[in-house]
């Protein structure tokens, strides 16, 4: 095979390759697929967002197929909200209302879902904290005391001394 063809050919498998992701970018508005990063693909399959779903059994690269729930499905329903006039948190909403809370790519920042924007603060509040408590208490330890007792010499170790001096000098 000749350079040229081979060129052509590898020219040709990307373009075929990457077409149902180009395909994908233009079916949608820019507005459905910046709503669409904070929408979760309902495909069950992943945790991606709606915009950036390549569900690993569905369509190659592209969003995923999933009917009614899938990436694809979303942003068409995005879109249609959209041409009806509602705005993003209507939209958000109205998700919500149909899946429950489990829609959001991030929690919402109102009600119980603060918990988990403020959950990392605490916890680096708390470590940061025992951290220091454990420095600390590891930096005041007192000096090991000196062994109490009697400063004669126990006898057993005198005989041990005496041995070991003996057994090295030969």
């Amino acid at each position: 095979m000749t350079k040229v063809k081979r060129i052509s050919l590898v020219i040709f498998f990307v373009v075929l390759a990457s077409s149902p992701l180009l395909i994908a970018q233009i079916a949608y508005s820019q507005r459905a697929k910046e709503i669409g990063l904070h929408l979760k693909c309902q495909c069950r399959g992943c945790d991606m967002t709606a915009t950036l779903c390549s569900h690993p059994g569905g369509a190659f690269s592209g969003p995923c197929t999933v009917p009614e729930v899938g990436a694809q499905a979303m942003l068409r329903q995005v879109d249609e909200m959209l041409n009806k006039g509602l705005s993003e948190p209507q939209i958000m909403d109205a998700f919500a209302a149909k899946y429950g809370s489990i829609v959001y790519a991030e929690p919402p920042k109102r009600g119980f879902g603060i918990v988990a924007w403020l959950m990392p603060i605490v916890y680096s509040i708390v470590g940061f904290a025992l951290v220091i408590f454990i420095v600390r208490k590891w930096a005041i330890r007192p000096a090991p005391a000196a062994p109490s007792g009697s400063a004669a010499p126990n006898e057993a170790l005198q005989r041990a001394r005496e041995q070991a001096a003996r057994e090295t000098e030969d």
